[in-house]
């Protein structure tokens, strides 16, 4: 079934007149310059995606340095007063 597909379009392929694209070679010249600026849009766009992210990678690495700074000072643990425990000898 399969091949016989194939061999029907590569048929089809072989009776079409010479390439219909080489008479109109305008037409040739504004797909290249629309996949040029495709690609330049695309290549800004990942350029800007790598920016973001390192940005982000160094805004989060400065925030838990700050972080790290005040780990000491946390009191979840503890109750607000402790009850002093004196010992008598």
């Amino acid at each position: 079934m399969g091949a016989r597909l194939l061999l029907a379009a590569a048929l089809l392929l072989l009776r079409t007149p010479a390439a219909e694209a080489l008479r109109e070679p305008e037409l040739c010249y504004i797909l290249d310059a629309i996949l040029f600026l495709y690609g330049i849009v695309l290549t800004v766009l990942y350029c800007r995606l790598k920016f973001l992210a390192r940005r982000a990678l160094r805004k989060r690495a400065s925030k838990e340095k700050e972080e790290a700074i005040y780990t000491g000072l946390s009191g979840e643990g503890q109750e607000m007063y402790e009850t002093l425990h004196i010992e008598r000898s």
